[in-house]
This record gives C-alpha cells, sequence and structure tokens, in this order.
C-alpha cells in the first residue's frame, strides 16, 4: 500500500573500493569484483600477509567544495562529504528549492585515529635515541602538530561539513556504534521524519579499518591471517576456509523524505524504507556476537513491515567472515527465516566498519532495482555450523523486499527492511 507519509530514498552516493557513484558500483558488483588487495607483510619468521581494501582512486578534489575544506578533513571525512555530494545530485537536489530548516543530516561513524605522520614530527621531538620522553610533549606537540589536527578526526565531522555544504539547518547529529551505526543513522533519520522535525534527510556512514593507526589496535583472532603463499585472499563468509574479518574503507549516504515531499518536487523514487529495528544481547563467546539479538531484530523489523520471512528476496547478512561472529549470524537468521536467501556484500570489499551496513544496503538496493539478488564471491565450501541458505550465483529477485542486517562482536544488532521500487 502507498502512503503519503511513507519514508521513501530517492538519492545514493557511494565512494568504495570496487567503484565510485551508484552506476559504477553495481557494474563492478554485476562483474563480481573483488577488493581486497594485499595490505603488508610482517617482517617475522612466520611472514604473515594482511589483506584489505582500499579505494585506489579517489581525490576528494574531485567533489568536495570549496576546495580550502580540504585543509580540514582526513581522508574519512572526505570520503563521507563525497558520498553525501553523490546522493544529493543523484537525488536532483541542487536546483530544488528547499527549506533549510526542514533538512537535516545523521551519520553512522566510528573513531577517526588519522595519519602516523600527523604524530611524527612531535613524536620524534620528544624522542631521544629511540625512546620517548612523555615528560616532554606539554611543551613540544604545539610545535609541531597542525593547529587543526582534531578537528580534522572528530567523527563527529562528517555531519557537520555535511551540514554547512547543503545549508541543512534541521536535526544533525552523529552515531557511532561499529557496525549497527549505517542502521541505527538510518533509523534515526526516518524518525526525525516521522516526527515532522524534517521533510529531508541527508544519512550516511564512513569506516575505515586499513589505515596504519587502526590496523595496530586490530583484535587478534578476529582479523583475517594468511600466510604469505596463500591464494585464500578473500572474504568469504559462512565458508569453511574462511580466515578472518578483512578490513576495507568507503562512505555511503542516502536520501530519505517523505513521500508527499518526493512527489511535489518530482523526485524519483528508488525504494521505500518499510520499518527498522534493533537491540543487545550478551554473547555467549568473547567478542562473539549475539544470536538472540539478531533474532529479536529481524522478528522486530518484519513485524513493523508486516511482512513475512517468505516475502523477502534476500538477507543481506553481515558477514565478517569469522568463524564465532559468522556461526552467531547464521543461528539468528535461521530461527527467523530459515528458506531466505542469504548475499553478504563483504565478500566484495571486506568489512568497512560503520559504513559496513550503508554500503551492503546500497549494494541489494541498486542491485534490486535491477530484479537481482548478487551471490556471495568464492563461496564453495559449506560449513555445517552456519546452515543459511548462501547465494552462489546472480539469481533474479521474485520479491522487492530484502533485510539488511548489521550487528557488531560485542552484542548490538540492527535489521532494516527496504521495497525497492523499478
Amino acid at each position: 500500500m502507498v502512503g503519503v507519509n511513507d519514508i521513501v530514498i530517492t538519492g545514493i552516493g557511494c565512494v568504495t573500493p570496487i567503484g565510485i557513484g551508484r552506476t559504477a558500483f553495481l557494474e563492478s558488483l554485476l562483474a563480481g569484483e573483488c577488493g581486497v588487495r594485499r595490505l603488508l607483510v610482517t617482517r617475522d619468521a612466520q611472514q604473515i600477509a594482511y589483506y584489505g581494501s582500499p579505494i585506489s582512486n579517489f581525490d576528494g578534489k574531485q567533489y568536495v567544495t570549496p576546495r580550502k575544506a580540504l585543509k580540514v578533513m582526513s581522508r574519512e571525512v572526505q570520503l563521507a562529504y563525497s558520498a553525501a555530494q553523490l546522493a544529493w545530485e543523484d537525488a536532483a537536489l541542487a536546483s530544488s528549492e528547499l527549506s533549510p530548516d526542514r533538512v537535516g543530516v545523521v551519520y553512522g561513524s566510528e573513531m577517526i585515529p588519522g595519519d602516523h605522520d600527523d604524530l611524527a614530527g612531535a613524536i620524534r621531538a620528544c624522542s631521544d635515541n629511540g625512546k620517548m620522553d612523555i615528560a616532554a610533549w606539554g611543551t613540544q606537540f604545539n610545535k609541531h602538530i597542525f593547529p587543526l589536527w582534531m578537528l580534522r578526526n572528530l567523527p563527529n565531522m562528517p555531519a557537520c561539513h555535511v551540514g554547512i555544504a547543503i545549508d541543512a539547518r534541521g536535526p544533525n547529529n552523529t552515531i557511532a556504534q561499529e557496525e549497527v551505526s549505517s542502521l541505527l543513522a538510518l533509523s534515526e533519520a526516518a524518525h526525525v521524519i516521522e516526527r515532522d522535525q524534517a521533510d529531508l534527510m541527508v544519512v550516511g556512514a564512513i569506516g575505515s579499518r586499513i589505515t596504519p593507526t587502526r590496523l595496530s589496535y586490530r583484535v587478534q583472532r578476529l582479523y583475517d591471517q594468511h600466510p604469505l603463499d596463500s591464494q585464500l585472499s578473500r572474504c568469504i563468509p559462512f565458508d569453511l576456509r574462511r580466515r578472518g574479518i578483512v578490513p576495507g574503507e568507503g562512505a555511503g549516504a542516502l536520501v530519505l523524505e517523505r513521500r508527499s515531499h518526493a512527489v511535489r518536487r518530482g523526485a524519483k523514487i528508488l525504494a521505500v524504507m518499510k520499518s527498522s529495528a534493533n537491540g543487545c544481547g550478551q554473547p555467549l563467546s568473547p567478542r562473539g556476537g549475539s544470536a538472540a539479538a539478531i533474532a529479536r531484530v529481524m522478528e522486530s523489523a518484519l513485524d513493523r513491515a508486516c511482512i513475512a520471512a517468505g516475502d523477502l528476496s534476500h538477507i543481506s547478512a553481515q558477514g565478517y567472515s569469522q568463524q564465532q561472529l559468522d556461526i552467531a549470524e547464521a543461528s539468528g537468521i535461521v530461527s527467523v527465516a530459515p528458506q531466505t536467501t542469504v548475499s553478504a556484500f563483504s565478500s566484495y570489499f571486506g568489512t568497512i566498519g560503520a559504513a559496513s551496513g550503508m554500503l551492503e544496503l546500497i549494494a541489494s538496493l541498486i542491485a534490486g532495482r535491477a530484479g537481482l539478488v548478487l551471490p556471495v564471491l568464492g563461496y564453495e565450501q559449506a560449513d555445517g555450523d552456519c546452515p543459511v541458505l548462501v547465494n552462489r550465483t546472480i539469481q533474479e529477485a521474485d520479491e522487492s523486499h530484502f533485510l539488511k542486517l548489521s550487528f557488531t562482536p560485542m552484542g548490538h544488532a540492527a535489521a532494516v527492511v527496504i521495497q525497492c521500487t523499478m
């Protein structure tokens, strides 16, 4: 049933390891392109190789205006801004007359640790023969660090810069809850419109797990570890051969509107946001995720959307590609939707932290609008502990709805039901 107060999606923007912009992104997805590359190799005797999905062809100068703003934007903020700019253009908003007070921004974000080089000069100034003198930091750091260094790296800077750029004077918020941040931001943006505090919201997410600073703090036994001579460098969720989380970087953004507002300005409606849900549960093992929370948010999202699991074309899984996390996710899924096809776009570009949910949702959305459900790349050997119906080939979508699922190792879970329009 079509309602004038439906929350609809009218613009899509994405900056990913396999394509910038939704057209290039879809082409890479359909071609089965994988963005995983070797990032570094340890120098110890074991020679362990670490893999990830970097964006190799991004230049913030192509998207960020005014150019002088670049000096107060870290790479992550530039990615987030660029995704929003692409979504704004995709929604044909550049020439639209909008009330600034009725436009808002919500972003899913996370810790932005900055680059090693930003602090290198100050550390050298406080060091003697390779040893750090902490007592000297107070007098030396301000001489060697860019004065606006912190502003370049604050998690709420993406929402701030986007709001300034589009003159959005309505609600502006940032949600930093690791991998569920995207879907929580999407839910918050929809609720803002439902509360009649805005007519239009730009909702996005940014994540980067591949910078040297962030890789230094990766959790052991969760992230991928491959022998140097390994031929299996991909992220393969639910496959018996998986070796752990493969990190990536990227940003995605959507334009959300009330249907009546979108129709009034002649916007093309790409999809309808039917429902959202989130909740927490206690992991049965440390950093193992919560199957109970996953099942509960799926049930709640389906109930609020007034559909059954059988009405879904597929479930877009988080797909960490790590043993305990995949088992927890599979358990939650099969308890609610044992006969529903499962896709996992982490197999194309890894886990992108707070942006994972947004980019995976966009992948399902643009494929769904083409009438397709895409496979998990490289999936060959089923794991008996993960009895989900993994999609192995490009298939025609027999339903217009899909469910996007996200969860964190600490037990937080979120789900969103989207209906694609053709």
